[in-house]
């Protein structure tokens, strides 16, 4: 909804000055805005804002002043850069998941080949600890973590 107010005056100067492209650009409403699909909104913004620039003198009188051009440019990055937020995360959770499972592997070789290892020296001065180390690795395979076999009907 942000290109809305300029599209607007836009619309009195492509009017005034006989304008069809600029009258196709700045034929909105607010429906027409909410139904665009992000890109397709930045870049009728942008496109706006451009124009505005272009007719700065013209939109004067209409009361548009520099100031307004470039809060609106503020509003059309800060929109920008808030569109390809979801987008960022999603590639950043794909990058931690597939190095997921070489960090998995690597701590596990640190279990088994050192720590494993140490502890086992613990055999006779400390057997309790050793005993409960050892029950501590144990991977504990909980049913709910598994899907279970549809059971068949009863007759």
């Amino acid at each position: 909804m942000f290109c809305f107010w300029p599209a607007k005056r836009l619309g009195v100067v492509a009017h005034t000055n006989n304008d069809h492209d600029l009258a196709a650009l700045t034929d909105v409403t607010r429906t027409g805005l909410d139904r665009m699909a992000a890109e397709e909104l930045s870049n009728r913004a942008a496109s706006v804002l451009t124009q505005a620039n272009v007719h700065k003198t013209s939109l004067v009188p209409l009361q548009v002043t520099q100031d307004n051009l470039d809060e609106f440019e503020q509003v059309l990055q800060e929109f920008n850069a808030v569109k390809t937020g979801p987008r960022a995360a999603i590639v950043a959770r794909a990058t931690q998941t597939e190095s997921l499972s070489t960090r998995v592997r690597r701590t596990n070789g640190i279990l088994r080949n050192q720590i494993d290892r140490m502890v086992s020296l613990f055999k006779r001065s400390n057997p309790d600890f050793v005993s409960g180390y050892q029950s501590a690795r144990v991977i504990v395979d909980r049913a709910a973590s598994h899907s279970t076999r549809p059971t068949a009907p009863r007759r």
